[in-house]
This record gives structure tokens, sequence and C-alpha cells, in this order.
């Protein structure tokens, strides 16, 4: 029945638009001047995540598959690195479903999955603009009309300065 509650293979979904995004930025993710919300309501911008490292990834908060399976990935990274380690690199969830994705919904999610907000921040942003970081975070998705999201699983690692080190596709 479809695609609900499915991972997209990267061979499933061909975005050209998004590729030229992800090529035309090709340096810091804090060259993207939009503006996010955090899960307490408060605005910002990437470029408030400048200088520490965080890994990232790309959820919705109504997700029963991926997602949860992603932000599990996530906190088992959390909790084998060293408590040096711990104490500087921040976990960061960006949504996939702004127009769900409120505050109180991504603050929902962090509690049910025990996410400890000294650490981990959640952000919703524009539609637009929620396209421009899937494209340059190399997420393909592609939503139905169920109100699901079939998604790529990616975590990001990026450096204190915004530029993508490493990638990995799969949870």
């Amino acid at each position: 029945a479809g695609m609900s509650g499915t991972a997209v293979k990267e061979s499933e979904s061909h975005d050209i638009e998004s590729e030229t995004a992800a090529a035309a930025l090709g340096g810091s993710l804090f060259d993207l001047t939009f503006a996010l919300t955090d899960q307490n309501g408060h605005p910002s911008h990437l470029a408030d995540l400048r200088g520490r490292p965080f890994v990232a990834s790309m959820i919705y908060t109504n997700c029963t598959s991926v997602c949860p399976r992603i932000t599990a990935d996530l906190k088992n990274l959390e909790k084998a690195l060293s408590n040096r380690d711990r104490e500087r690199v921040r976990f960061v969830l960006f949504s996939l479903d702004p127009e769900r994705d409120t505050p109180e919904a991504l603050r929902g999610f962090a509690a049910d999955h025990s996410l400890d907000t000294t650490r981990w921040t959640l952000f919703a942003t524009s539609s637009d603009d929620m396209r421009t970081l899937a494209a340059v975070l190399g997420v393909r998705y592609r939503p139905d009309e169920g109100g699901e999201i079939a998604h790529s699983a990616v975590i990001a690692v990026v450096d204190g300065e915004g530029v993508v080190r490493h990638r990995q596709v799969g949870v």
C-alpha cells in the first residue's frame, strides 16, 4: 500500500534542484541564513550553532518508522562518546514537516524519546527553507496523501564551522 512509513531509497527519488543546491553551497551550513524555530519557540539561525560540532538529522514527529530508528541511532552515538566529547558535541534534529511540527510537537518528541535538551535541539523552519536544508544534507523525501513522509535516513556530522565532515545514509 504505497510508501507509507518506509524509507526512500536513494535511487527512487532524483531531484536535480536539490543536487544543485548542495553543489552551490559546498561550504558552511552557516551560509544559510533562514530563520529556524526551536522546540521552545525561540527564533534561531544555523549560525547560532557555530563553535561546537554537531550531529544532525531530519525527522518528523508523526513518523512511526524511520525517525524513531534514526533517533535511537543518535542516542547510541551519544552514549558511545567519551564524557569530554559528550559535553562538546550537540545533536540537532530538523523537521521534515514544518506545518505539523510546532514547538509543542518538537518538545513532545524530545520528551517521548528522553532527549537531553541541554545537548539536543529540535528545529523547524518554513517549507521552502526545509527543502533547501534537506538538499544540503542530502535527505531525499516524498510526502504522500496520508500525511506520511517517505524519506532517506541521513546522519550528518558537522564541524564547528558548519562544514559537513561525514554523512551516513541508512539506519
